[in-house]
C-alpha cells in the first residue's frame, strides 16, 4: 500500500493508506441531527508530516472496538472540509504488519543538527563553573542526551512532535537571553539559561516517545515532569562534591514553579526573578507554537478566522499580510 502523507491531502482526495491514531472518542450526534440519538467516532490521525481529524459516521461503536490509541490503522475514505480538513472514513482497522514508526510520528520542522549545535553553544556560554559542570554532566549522559533531542515537549498541546522538547527548550532559552540582557544588574543570566535548558528535562521520563501517540508513562502519570525534573537535577548534583546549596535551591525552585500557578500544576508560584522570567518565557514559547500550528492548519480561504481552539480558548485571525506588503511596495 502506497503511503499517502497528510501534508499532501486536499479536499476531494480519496484515501487508502496507513495512519497512527493519536486520539479517539465516541461523540453524540446533535439532537437536531437526523441520526440522533446515536454516536459517531472522532479521531485524530497522524503521520510524520502532521495530523488530521477523522470521522466515522456509520457503525462507529463497532469500528471503535477494532483499534486503540497508539495503533497504526488502515484508513479508507475521502477528504472534506469542515473547520479544517478531515477524512470521512468508510473503513478502518488495526494494521498488524511491520511498520517504521518514524513514518507515523510528527517531527520538528527544524534542523536538529543545527539545534543541537545551538544547545552546545548555550552550555559553553555559561560562565558559572558549577552551573556549566551541571549542564555538561546532564547532557553528557548519553541516555539523557539522546532522549532530550528526540522527545516531544507535550502529548498534544505544544511542540508535540519528535524533537519538540529540544526546540521548545531552545526557544525558552532565547527569550530568556533577551530578558537577561535587559536586567543585567538584578538577574543571574547563567542561572536563567540553566533553568531554561533543564526546566522540562523530566519530560524524557514522562512520555514514551517511541509510541505513535506519545503516551504518558506510569511514572509520568503518577509523579509528573516537574518533580521528575527536579529529581534528575538533584541526582546529578549529588555527583558533584562542591555544588552550592543556594544554587541547587534556586534551580529546584525554577523547575517546580515554571508552570506559574498552582492550578496549572506548579507546587509553588515563582518567587525569584529568574523563576518568574522562566515561567513567562516557557508560556510564550508554548502559546506561540500553538498559534503557529493553528494558523498553518487553516485551509479555508473564504475566512480569515481559524476554527475555535479549545487550548487557546479562541479563534485566531489570519490577515492577508502578503497582500498588505504588496500594497506597501506599490505605494513606495
Amino acid at each position: 500500500m502506497e503511503k499517502q502523507f497528510i501534508k499532501d491531502l486536499r479536499v476531494g482526495d480519496k484515501v487508502k493508506t496507513l495512519f497512527g491514531v493519536v486520539k479517539k472518542n465516541l461523540a453524540n450526534y446533535s439532537p437536531s441531527s437526523s441520526k440522533a440519538p446515536g454516536q459517531f467516532l472522532k479521531l485524530l490521525l497522524a503521520d510524520s508530516t502532521g495530523s488530521i481529524e477523522g470521522r466515522v459516521w456509520d457503525g462507529a461503536k463497532d469500528k471503535a472496538r477494532l483499534f486503540n490509541e497508539g495503533d497504526v490503522v488502515t484508513v479508507e475514505g475521502s477528504v472534506s472540509e469542515f473547520n479544517g480538513l478531515q477524512i470521512n472514513i468508510v473503513q478502518i482497522e488495526k494494521y498488524d504488519g511491520s511498520v517504521d514508526f518514524a513514518l507515523f510520528q510528527p517531527c520538528t520542522p527544524r534542523d536538529r543538527t543545527e539545534m543541537t549545535g545551538r544547545l552546545k553553544d548555550l552550555i559553553q556560554s555559561v560562565k558559572n563553573i558549577h552551573l556549566k559542570k551541571l549542564l555538561l554532566l546532564m547532557f553528557g549522559d548519553k541516555n539523557i542526551y539522546r532522549a532530550f533531542i528526540n522527545s516531544p515537549a507535550a502529548q498534544k498541546v505544544h511542540h508535540a512532535y519528535i524533537g519538540g522538547l529540544l526546540e521548545h527548550s531552545l526557544e525558552v532559552a532565547q527569550v530568556c537571553e533577551h530578558i537577561a540582557s535587559n536586567y543585567k544588574d538584578v538577574l543571574n543570566r547563567d542561572l536563567l539559561i540553566t533553568g531554561a535548558l533543564l526546566h522540562d528535562i523530566g519530560k524524557i521520563r514522562e512520555y514514551d516517545f517511541s509510541s505513535v501517540s506519545f503516551e504518558m508513562t506510569d511514572i509520568g502519570k503518577l509523579v509528573g515532569h516537574l518533580v521528575l525534573g527536579k529529581e534528575m537535577v538533584d541526582e546529578k548534583i549529588r555527583e558533584m562534591s562542591d555544588f552550592p546549596q543556594e544554587l541547587q535551591l534556586a534551580i529546584g525552585h525554577m523547575i517546580i514553579s515554571h508552570h506559574g500557578e498552582r492550578e496549572w500544576g506548579s507546587p509553588e508560584v515563582p518567587k525569584t526573578m529568574e523563576a518568574f522570567s522562566l515561567f513567562h518565557s516557557d508560556l510564550l514559547s508554548a502559546r506561540l507554537n500553538q498559534f503557529s500550528g493553528l494558523l498553518k492548519k487553516h485551509t479555508n480561504t473564504d475566512s480569515s478566522w481559524t476554527p475555535w481552539d479549545k487550548f487557546l480558548e479562541r479563534s485566531a485571525y489570519l490577515p492577508n499580510y502578503a497582500e498588505m506588503r504588496s500594497n506597501e511596495t506599490e505605494t513606495a
